[in-house]
């Protein structure tokens, strides 16, 4: 894989200074299958906490030559504000739908996903905000996001970047989100608003709710880890609009991450699959009692300026 890296890997994502490992833990879930979990990991601390924070990257260099001694399995590149970069990954999509969308992106950078089922196309433009169709199959990032990069494009060889607004556009109208109309002005109601990057809500929800605060800092908790986390996981479930990995990234993040800690649980795995059940179960207790980003916007308060104004 170090090989694909040095060579199939585009100069213009190489000369970003965002660059991370990704470790590969094999989990079991609640039905008994296998299935890999991919925790970022900081080439700086060598640690899952504060993957996201820009002073844990580094250049891609340094990043590849400290791969063996990591006991990582891989590079991820950070999607971040700071570059033109866009990346519609494809997750055991359909065939057809499949060789559409790579026909049309085929003059720029792809490459094989970690799992072999699905794809990575990288393109150079703007989206309005990130989505994960589940139903489609259809993703698409451009900031926030740690994308696992494999390097294996052996008969897609081109290794530049496109820029592809007008395609990008094509297929963000097809898979994306779709504009809803509010039927009343709460500030919290049952169907998806405009969630904003994680960086952001997690301002936002620190702001608004100093419980959810206090617990994301690792203050004014119980004594009991179970219940604290689940505590947490059902204000993220609002924050979130119920978006399961940004979910997971925020916990990773917070005072209340315990993945080092092998008192309890013994491997990375363990604690991530503990971790997944109980986001299923906080998703589940918590429905769809989300947080209505859209009032706020409609009120004339941006996100940015919610996150300023903490």
């Amino acid at each position: 894989m170090k090989s694909n890296y040095k060579y199939s890997v585009p100069g213009e994502m190489k000369k970003y200074k965002q660059w991370i490992y990704f470790k590969k833990i094999l989990i079991s879930d609640k039905h008994g299958e296998k299935k890999i979990i991919k925790l970022p990991v900081s080439p700086v601390t060598l640690e899952s906490k504060g993957w996201n924070n820009e002073d844990r990257w580094t250049n891609f260099d340094t990043a590849l030559e400290g791969l063996e001694r990591s006991d990582c399995h891989g590079l991820a590149f950070v999607l971040s504000e700071n570059d033109p970069f866009v990346c519609i990954d494809l997750d055991d999509i359909h065939e057809s739908k499949r060789d559409d969308i790579i026909d049309d992106f085929s003059l720029t950078y792809i490459e094989k996903s970690l799992s072999g089922k699905g794809y990575h196309i990288f393109v150079k433009g703007t989206i309005k905000k990130d989505f994960n169709n589940q139903d489609a199959k259809v993703e698409m990032y451009s900031k926030n996001k740690c994308i696992s990069i494999t390097g294996d494009c052996s008969y897609l060889s081109i290794s530049s970047v496109l820029e592809a607004q007008e395609k990008l556009d094509k297929y963000y109208e097809i898979y994306g989100p779709k504009e809803k109309e509010a039927n009343n002005d709460y500030a919290r109601y049952s169907y998806i608003s405009s969630v904003p990057d994680m960086n952001t809500v997690i301002d936002v929800m620190c702001r608004f709710n100093s419980k959810a605060k206090a617990l994301y800092e690792g203050s004014d908790l119980s004594g009991d880890a179970s219940k604290d986390d689940f505590r947490l996981l059902l204000y993220l479930n609002s924050f979130t609009n119920g978006n399961r990995q940004m979910i997971k990234d925020i916990f990773l993040q917070s005072a209340l991450n315990r993945i080092d800690d092998r008192g309890k649980r013994r491997s990375e795995g363990a604690y991530l699959k503990y971790l997944d059940n109980s986001i299923t179960n906080a998703m589940q207790y918590g429905n769809s009692n989300y947080w209505n980003y859209d009032y706020h916007k409609k009120r004339g308060e941006s996100h940015e300026s919610l996150a300023r104004n903490r």
